[in-house]
């Protein structure tokens, strides 16, 4: 009897240890003391927020929510690209390089390669009008298109600064009120 009670009791520890392993195991809870995350809409709307309140601060604009999050953080992943004459890349850009890009890269959409040129992508609007991804068109050299920028709100726009790189400045600072021509939409056709 000793050797059937010896194989019956490794028997039911075999059985024990088999059924052990097949629980499902819980997740660990590295909280250590504070309250779990729920996964819920919540969490959605907080991702939401922090999403326009971390690009607010990286584009230093009040965002509004509405904003079309894959132009956002576009625009924001070339701030600091230094300037190239005819470079369209973020190791190096102009202008009409960086709106090229954008609108590649966020609508799929082929623009012409100069800014002059680029006012044939747009249908014309006012500044009042004036949405984020905009462009807006800029005489500095005699009296042809020489430079272009994307509108990103409260009066501001990326572009491709000569001595700066693709930086954010202001339409109302004197230097691009005093050479502002025409805003414009890109045409999606």
């Amino acid at each position: 009897m000793g050797k059937t009670s010896n194989i019956r009791t490794l028997y039911l520890l075999l059985l024990i240890a088999l059924f052990a392993a097949c629980k499902t195991p819980q997740p660990a809870n590295h909280t250590r003391g504070k309250k779990p995350i729920a996964h819920s809409h919540t969490n959605n709307n907080n991702s939401e927020t922090d999403f326009y309140k971390t690009y607010s601060a990286k584009l230093n604009i009040k965002l509004s929510g509405s904003e079309d999050k894959k132009l956002i953080t576009c625009l924001a992943s070339w701030l600091g690209t230094p300037y190239k004459y005819g470079g369209n890349t973020k190791q190096g850009t102009d202008c009409s390089g960086l709106v090229l890009q954008v609108y590649k890269e966020v609508y799929n959409k082929d623009m012409y390669r100069s800014s002059a040129d680029q006012l044939k992508n747009v249908t014309q609007i006012a500044r009042s009008e004036l949405q984020a991804g905009d462009l807006l068109f800029f005489k500095i050299s005699g009296e042809n298109i020489s430079h272009v920028g994307i509108y990103i709100g409260e009066n501001k726009f990326i572009h491709a600064s000569t001595k700066r790189g693709v930086v954010i400045n202001s339409l109302d600072e004197d230097y691009y009120k005093k050479y502002f021509f025409v805003a414009g939409r890109v045409i999606m056709k």
